[in-house]
Formats: C-alpha cells, sequence, structure tokens
C-alpha cells in the first residue's frame, strides 16, 4: 500500500519513535498502532530486534516505525558496478541497475568485475565482492516473525561486507548457505564463502558466529571460520598490517590535466600468501574504485589516469589460511592544477611561465603556504604576478598537521619558464609625423598563452643622446612582433654621424625581459621644413547687408563683433505717410585684426509719402572684438556708432553705445546687439512736417531724447552661395511730452553669389512710429571678401 504522508527526511516513508514501556511486545505495539497483531512485522522494519510470539522487548528501548500500514521494498541497489544481475523471487536474472529495487527472495550475483552496494530501509548496508551471490531475506515485510531477528541475507558464494551506518545496539544478519549464521554489531565485517567453508574477519566492533549448535564472539581485528555445519573454530588474531617503505604521511600530488598517479610500496610480510590491495573514495571504504589480489612478491602498487580527488589506499595480507589481515591505509590527495599561460605541471612540480596565473581545484581537508608563509585555505589561482613563490607547500587541515609545520607539509617546487626578447632597430625617415625617431621592431619568446598587454605590458627603453627615452611596445596580435617609435632628441639628429644606442625591453614591473644595442646609419640632411599651412579663416557672422530701416528712430543696425569686409550700393524702399517713399544707399565695412569700422550713408527719402523723419543720414561706427573662442564659436565686443545729419530736416547728431555677442555653429551663425541711442544736440524733425523742417501740432520732436535697442537673428548656409537671415528689432523710446513707446520689427532676407553678391530684405514692422509704413524692402549689390 502506497502511504500519502510526506516521507519523513532519511527515510522512504513517513516513520515515527515509540518508547517501549515495560512488559510491552511486538504484538501489543503492532495493535495499538495498525490496529492488529498480524503487522507485528512491521516493528522489524527499522529495528534489528526478536519479535516472537510473548517475546518481551526491552524497556525503554526507542523504536523507528512506520507511522502506517505500507509495503516497501526491503533493500535496493545504492550504487554498483558493471557485471552485476539480479533476480527477483521465482524469476529469472537480468542486468541490475543502480537503484533498483529487492524484495523478499531477491538475488543479487556480482560477476568478475562487479562490486554491489545493497542498501536496507534500516540502513545497514552489505557490500559484495566480485563473484559473489546472495539472496535478500529482508525485515519487516516478512509475514513470518520469529524469536531472532531475520537474517540481511543469504550469502551463497563470494564475499560480503556487513556495514551498520550507526551502532545503536543492532546488528547486521548474515546467513550462510548450508547453515551457519553470522550477527556483526560492525562498520566492517567481512564474510566470505568459497565451497562448504565460511571465513569470517572482524575490522569493527564485534560478531557473533553461529554454526552446528555452538556459537563464539569474535572482536576486533580477529577471525573466524566453519565448514559445512560444523561448529566455528577458536577465534584468532589476523594478519598484521604490512608496514610502508616510505613514512606514514599523507601523500599530496598534482594532477596534470585532472589525470594524477597514486603509488606505494611496502615490506614483505611474514607468512603472506599474498595482498590484497584496494582504493576507495571514502574512509569506510565502501566507495570502492578498485580491489586486487596480487602474489606475495608484488611489493608496490600504481594507478595512473586517476581524477583529481582524495583517495584511500589500503593493503591487506592474505596468510596461507587465507584470512584476510587487518588493513594498513594510507591517504592520497590529486589536486588538479593548470597553469593558464603556462605549461601544465607535473606530479611533483609546478613549471609556469612567470606572467601566468596557477589555477588550483581547492579542497577543504587541504591547506597551502608560498614559500615560508601561513598555511591558510586552497586558492583557486595563484597570480605569478602579484606573488612569484619559489614553493607550494600543501598538508592535510588538522591540528597534527598544524603541530608538525611545514615538515607535514608536501612541498611542490615552482619552475619558472624563460622570457625572452629580441629586438631590432632602424632609423625613421625625417619626413615621418613627428619627425626623425627611432623605430623598434622586438620579438617576444615564451610567452606564448600569455595576453601580453595585460600581463606584461611591455615597454621599450632606449639609451639615447641627452638621457633615457621610454615608450610603450604595441601590437603583437596572434604572436605577431611588438613595435615602437621614439622621437630623436636634437643631438642625435647630427649629419654624418651614425647613431649608437642601448635598446632595453621591460615589463610593467620594471623588470628587463631583454637587451640590445644597436648602431644606427648616419642621418641625411634635413630638408627644410615647409610652413605651416595657414590657418581656416574665421566664418563670417550675422548678414553681410542686414536691413537699414527707413526710420528716424528705428533705424538700427544689425552688427556682428567682427564686420566682415563689404561695399555696396542700394536701395530701400517703405510704406510711410500714406505713400510710398524711397532712399538711396552706400555701405561699407571691414576689420583690421580685431578693431573694425564701418559706415552706412542714406540719402533723402523722394516719393509720396513723408520719410516718418528719416532724413539723410550718415551712420560712423568703430567696433573692438575683446573674445573669440575657437572658430568664432563665441564672439564679443563693445561698439560705438556716430549718426550725423547730412541734410536738412534730417535727425540731429546721435551718439549709440553698444554691445556685440554671437557666434558660429556649423552652417549657422547668431548675433546680438544691446545699446542705447542718445540724442546729442537740436530737437530733431517734427512729427507730421511735410518737409521734415518744422513740428507738428503740440511740437514734439520725432527725434527722442534716448532710447534702449536690441536686436537678434541668426543666418543659415544652404549652400556656399547662398546665406539666409532673420532678426528681431526692438526699441524703448523715451519722449519728454508724451509716454515712452515700444517699437520694433521683424526682417528676413537673402544674400546669393560670391566675390560678387546680391541682397535683398524685408522688414514687417507690428511695432512701429507715426508716420512710419508696416512694410521696408532693400534691395542691394557689391563686393565682399569671400562667400561665406
Amino acid at each position: 500500500m502506497a502511504s500519502a504522508r510526506e516521507p519523513t527526511p532519511g527515510y522512504p516513508e513517513a516513520v515515527i519513535q515509540w518508547g517501549v514501556q515495560a512488559g510491552e511486545t511486538c504484538d501489543d505495539i503492532a495493535a495499538v498502532l495498525y490496529g492488529s497483531s498480524r503487522h507485528a512485522g512491521l516493528i522489524q522494519r527499522y529495528n534489528r530486534v526478536a519479535c516472537g510470539p510473548g517475546t518481551t522487548l526491552a524497556e525503554g528501548l526507542t523504536l523507528v516505525l512506520p507511522a502506517e500500514v505500507t509495503s516497501i521494498p526491503d533493500a535496493k541497489l545504492r550504487s554498483m558496478h558493471p557485471d552485476v544481475r539480479a533476480r527477483p523471487a521465482g524469476g529469472a536474472w537480468s542486468p541490475a541497475a543502480q537503484g533498483m529495487p529487492l524484495l523478499t527472495n531477491s538475488s543479487v550475483n556480482t560477476l568478475d568485475e562487479g562490486r554491489a552496494d545493497i542498501e536496507f530501509v534500516d540502513r545497514t548496508r552489505v557490500l559484495l565482492a566480485p563473484n559473489t551471490l546472495v539472496v535478500i531475506y529482508g525485515t519487516a515485510s516478512r509475514a513470518r516473525v520469529s524469536k531472532t531477528p531475520p537474517a540481511a541475507v543469504e550469502l551463497a558464494d563470494g564475499e560480503v561486507k556487513a556495514a551498520l551506518a550507526a551502532l545503536r545496539g543492532q546488528s547486521v544478519e548474515v546467513a550462510a548457505s548450508g547453515g551457519g549464521r553470522v550477527s556483526a554489531s560492525s562498520r566492517d565485517t567481512v564474510v566470505q564463502r568459497r565451497g562448504e567453508r565460511t571465513t569470517i574477519a572482524v575490522f569493527d566492533g564485534k560478531a557473533g558466529v553461529t554454526s552446528g549448535g555452538l556459537s563464539v564472539v569474535v572482536p576486533k581485528d580477529h577471525g573466524t571460520r566453519f565448514v559445512g555445519k560444523a561448529p566455528p573454530a577458536r577465534p584468532r588474531p589476523l594478519p598484521a598490517p604490512v608496514e610502508w617503505t616510505t613514512a606514514d604521511a599523507a601523500q599530496i600530488a598534482l594532477a596534470p590535466e585532472g589525470l594524477g598517479v597514486l603509488s606505494a610500496s611496502w615490506k614483505p610480510a611474514p607468512a603472506a600468501a599474498g595482498y590484497r590491495v584496494e582504493i576507495a573514495r571514502d574512509p569506510e571504504f565502501n566507495d570502492l574504485i578498485a580491489r586486487e589480489e596480487v602474489k606475495p612478491d608484488v611489493l608496490s602498487f600504481r594507478a595512473e589516469k586517476m581524477p583529481a580527488g582524495a583517495y584511500f589506499l589500503r593493503v591487506r595480507v592474505v596468510d596461507r589460511e587465507e584470512y584476510l589481515g587487518v588493513g594498513a591505509v594510507r591517504r592520497f590527495h590529486l589536486v588538479a592544477a593548470r597553469a593558464a599561460g603556462g605549461v601544465v605541471p607535473a606530479a611533483r612540480e609546478i613549471t609556469a611561465n612567470p606572467y601566468g596565473i596557477i589555477e588550483l581545484t581547492p579542497s577543504p581537508a587541504l591547506e597551502l603556504s608560498l614559500d615560508d608563509g601561513p598555511f591558510g585555505p586552497v586558492p583557486e589561482r595563484i597570480d605569478l604576478l602579484q606573488r612569484a613563490p619559489r614553493v607550494l607547500r600543501l598538508r592535510e587541515r588538522g591540528s597534527a598537521a598544524a603541530e608538525r609545520g611545514h615538515d607535514a607539509a608536501t612541498s611542490l617546487p615552482v619552475r619558472y619558464t624563460k622570457v625572452g626578447a629580441v629586438v631590432s632597430a632602424a632609423r625613421g625617415v625625417t619626413a615621418a609625423p613627428g619627425g626623425p625617431a627611432l623605430e623598434a621592431r622586438v620579438e617576444l619568446e615564451g610567452l606564448a598563452g600569455v595576453d601580453v598587454a595585460r600581463r606584461v605590458a611591455p615597454r621599450l627603453f632606449a639609451h639615447l643622446p641627452g638621457g633615457v627615452r621610454s615608450v610603450a611596445l604595441a601590437g603583437g596580435d596572434r604572436g605577431g612582433a611588438l613595435t615602437a617609435r621614439i622621437p630623436l632628441p636634437r643631438e642625435a639628429l647630427r649629419p654624418g654621424e651614425p647613431l649608437r644606442v642601448r635598446l632595453d625591453v621591460a615589463d610593467g614591473r620594471g623588470g628587463v625581459i631583454g637587451t640590445s644595442d644597436a648602431e644606427l646609419p648616419a642621418a641625411p640632411e634635413a630638408p627644410r621644413a615647409a610652413p605651416p599651412p595657414a590657418p581656416p579663416a574665421a566664418p563670417v557672422l550675422g548678414a553681410y547687408l542686414p536691413l537699414l530701416p527707413m526710420s528716424g528712430v528705428a533705424d538700427g543696425l544689425w552688427l556682428a563683433p567682427t564686420p566682415p569686409s563689404v561695399a555696396a550700393v542700394g536701395a530701400a524702399a517703405a510704406r510711410s505717410g500714406g505713400g510710398w517713399v524711397a532712399a538711396g544707399q552706400v555701405r561699407a565695412s571691414g576689420a583690421i585684426g580685431p578693431l573694425g569700422l564701418d559706415v552706412a550713408l542714406r540719402s533723402n527719402p523722394a516719393g509720396a509719402g513723408d520719410g516718418a523723419g528719416a532724413g539723410s543720414t550718415g551712420w560712423f561706427g568703430a567696433r573692438a572684438r575683446v573674445l573669440r573662442l575657437g572658430r568664432s564659436e563665441l564672439e564679443l565686443g563693445p561698439t560705438l556708432r556716430l549718426g550725423v545729419p547730412m541734410a536738412d530736416g534730417s535727425p540731429p547728431l546721435r551718439i549709440e553705445p553698444g554691445i556685440a555677442f554671437g557666434g558660429a555653429a556649423g552652417r549657422l551663425t547668431w548675433v546680438a546687439d544691446v545699446g542705447a541711442r542718445i540724442r546729442a544736440s537740436g530737437d530733431g524733425a517734427a512729427v507730421g512736417a511735410g518737409d521734415g523742417a518744422g513740428a507738428a501740432a503740440g511740437g514734439e520732436p520725432a527725434t527722442p531724447d534716448v532710447q534702449g535697442f536690441l536686436l537678434a537673428g541668426a543666418t543659415a548656409d544652404p549652400a556656399p552661395w547662398l546665406r539666409l537671415h532673420g532678426a528681431l528689432d526692438l526699441h524703448l523710446v523715451h519722449r519728454q511730452i508724451r509716454a515712452d513707446d515700444v517699437l520694433g520689427g521683424l526682417s528676413a532676407g537673402v544674400e546669393a553669389g560670391g566675390a560678387l553678391f546680391g541682397a535683398l530684405s524685408v522688414r514687417v514692422s507690428p511695432w512701429r512710429d507715426e508716420g512710419e509704413g508696416p512694410v521696408t524692402a532693400q534691395i542691394a549689390v557689391g563686393f565682399r571678401e569671400a562667400s561665406p
């Protein structure tokens, strides 16, 4: 029956504990726990107790019992090596498999190369040697209940090892086919059956042997035997352990590429008919790797191609009566190691590149010391750049090893491979970038598999006239040569004289890898140096010919900190005073270094309108650029302009101080002007005066006493011969009589051509003075120094 409960950890099913009371029997416990005494056999599933009718159990004994009535296999094949077969009760033989369940009366047979480990539900184990046949008797699943605990197995032929997981007052029962029984309270009792003879050797605890109606108790390191159903012989001491020919210390070696070698030898034992040699991964020798019986003249053992790990080697004497002796055990540790960037170590020494890394497989059973340093856990890697040990010392962890210190350690010398460098040099051509130089070629030796750039970081040191020059070596991809170029000092450039130089190749720590003396041929006559190329011209900021409004108040001019070199003539037309008026203009500007000059002359307006007070005026200006970053990424400079009346009715003399700043970014430029305009003399033209000479009602002058202005805009060059521009102008006007005004407009224009170019621009005035028209257009043609 399958159980619905979750299994208890460590058990195949849910279990409970039961404390035995005085006078209790298996039948009593089964009736209370399972509802019927017919389930008394379940008491023996995990407990080696006698459950006969009326047989009382020891008071205070704690039993481990199934939580409910179930039926499970008595044992399982815990592990096995090839060449093992099994047979169910009444069935046929078939190949066994690891984990296979074993029921009562099942048989297991190990053949010539087979070994098997059988674990019962009470966690006792029986280990089968090669050529062994056993029959599983089981435990609690048997319907019959006897006064003695049932045997775990019946040994028909061969050898088994009986082992308890823990000595809890229990025993492992092994029956011999044809008669006899062994009850082993032991972790290591070996039962051999050959023909009619059964031999028992006890290496731990004790064992009771019953045959022919007589019983004997065999203590540790003793043995007995019986033939058929005859009584057992008096227990006798087992053969003593062999004596090793070397000191009985832990053997630690390296496993190159994960494959190591185990070897040991021993002295001949008196009266030995042979020896049994066993290798296991555990000290109990349950996980056997190899077992072999050799002749008495074989006194050494060697195992090759062993993976890294801990191993245990045991040698037992087999005497002339075929008694198996007490084992002599040696422990081995094989440590997996490789040298990154170097050669793989041998078993007893390490050969590594001085720039490599030793990689180890850490083992919690070992500790390591570098040279004479303290012992500590085995690291996964030892960087030979940080530490260059001469020897690695490995020992087992524990107080005994610590007391013996370095004497208990296995020393593994570290041999470093040779590293060198071959250097060749030549004088570089004079026309090379940076002038004449020494060009070196370096071939490194002994660094295959090493990351040269990171681990070695080689540098070339050249001992030249005037001092030592150094430079990092470059290249070396896929094992190729490294190169370096060192500029030659003036002292080494004497024409007609050879240059003698010593070249050293050193690593990043300053250690010399290789050195060479070179003699370079005489240098040729140095050619005349070509003049340096002229720096590119700074870009022009803003418009070449910004619009000049036809206004006596808002005729501010959009100016860059550096004026362009340009001369042009043009005309402007504006809607003013109910009609159109037009005026001619002449413009010129230029710069000498950071100083710039400009002039703009405008004629009297002519037409049907009144000209909005914009009589003939000449503007004369000067600029001084005080800041320029890069190629005009930013320019800044103060400006000063003077407005001079050129005819009667023109605005009076005006002074215009200000600041201009701007910059260029690719094909875009921007310019902004901030300043003030101050009337220097006279009342100026009057608003509403048809001829520009009188005064309107109220006598308010058209030209304000003072005004502030802001002009800002940007340009773009879609093509080298084409520039587009746009700007905003704002004016805060202060007059004595009426309230202050804000005037302003938006202008846009295009300039096209090369040295000879034309310009067209338009201004729209949303905020304008009285008599000023809403639209102004300007057209001009002129010459400039270069296209944008």
